[in-house]
């Protein structure tokens, strides 16, 4: 895989995330950073959500590692003067974290309360940010596209982040990565693995995903048959569309990394046996109470 479209995730950095409970320890992500900067990878996705993740990238101090962070949910029914302040609060805090005194790219997390009374008032102090040479780019991240057309219509956004992955194809489906293209805005996605889902046999999976198994099975027997491992066949569907900028990728060890950039991405056009089931399946705040068609 090509090293250049490759940022680190750090959802995980010393901090159980995910259904799987990943979580990397402080020795792997030095090593981790040690194989990025070898291999001229120089980003990296976090948030002040991700436990001490900011902290932890501030403490190894590379200086040519550009970083995406966040803002999160935002207090709710406090007046304009109050949440110019919490989001400088928030922001500097960020900076102070990384050690930094600019942000690459900050992403709205919740990209719907920009439609909300608040979200003139976010986006004009990242605008001032953005001036001032503090953020180079304004960015969402996003979960569906109900609300996509309403937001970029109404607000200059650079980059976007969206999940896509075997299960969850909605980014090439509803037309959007050929639509974002054509404005000019800057796409990465995340959860290519579903959020390491498609890296277990179906005897791995949590409990709670039991459900998940027969489609997993055949999964399984899919890539069996076609002499691939689960990495190669996520990354080879995802690398598959040109118009993708960056693929945010986390790991639970240094030879992950190691192992994704050997990859060899195939030329041939492989018919990959999508996943398809119940919507619901796609949003992980689902796992627990939802029914796959099988």
């Amino acid at each position: 895989m090509n090293s250049n479209k490759i940022i680190i995730g750090s959802a995980n950095f010393e901090n159980y995330y995910g259904q799987g409970k990943n979580k990397i320890s402080s020795k792997e992500i030095q090593r981790l950073f040690y194989i990025a900067k070898k291999n001229k990878i120089h980003k990296i996705d976090t948030s002040p959500k991700y436990g001490k993740a900011e902290e932890i990238i501030g403490k190894y101090k590379f200086s040519k590692l550009k970083v995406i962070s966040k803002i999160g949910k935002t207090p709710e029914n406090i007046n304009d003067i109050s949440l110019k302040i919490y989001l400088y609060k928030s922001i500097f805090k960020t900076l102070k974290n990384l050690k930094n005194k600019k942000i690459e790219s900050i992403l709205i997390q919740n990209s719907e309360i920009l439609l909300r009374p608040q979200g003139k008032v976010i986006y004009n102090f990242l605008s001032l940010l953005k001036d001032a040479n503090i953020i180079k780019k304004i960015g969402i991240s996003i979960y569906d596209y109900k609300n996509l057309k309403k937001i970029l219509n109404n607000f200059k956004i650079d980059l976007i982040q969206a999940p896509l992955n075997i299960v969850d194809t909605r980014l090439i489906e509803t037309g959007w990565l050929e639509r974002l293209r054509k404005k000019d805005i800057e796409v990465h996605v995340r959860s290519i693995f579903f959020q390491g889902l498609l890296l277990l046999k179906a005897n791995e999976l949590p409990k709670s995903l039991y459900d998940f198994v027969p489609h997993w099975e055949r999964w399984e027997n899919w890539l069996k048959i076609n002499k691939l491992s689960p990495m190669e066949a996520c990354v080879n569907f995802v690398t598959k569309f040109k118009h993708i900028n960056k693929f945010v990728i986390g790991f639970n060890n240094s030879n992950q990394l190691k192992e994704i950039l050997l990859l060899k991405i195939s030329k041939n056009k492989i018919v990959f046996p999508l996943i398809k089931v119940n919507k619901k399946m796609i949003s992980p705040l689902s796992w627990n109470n939802v029914k796959l068609k099988n």
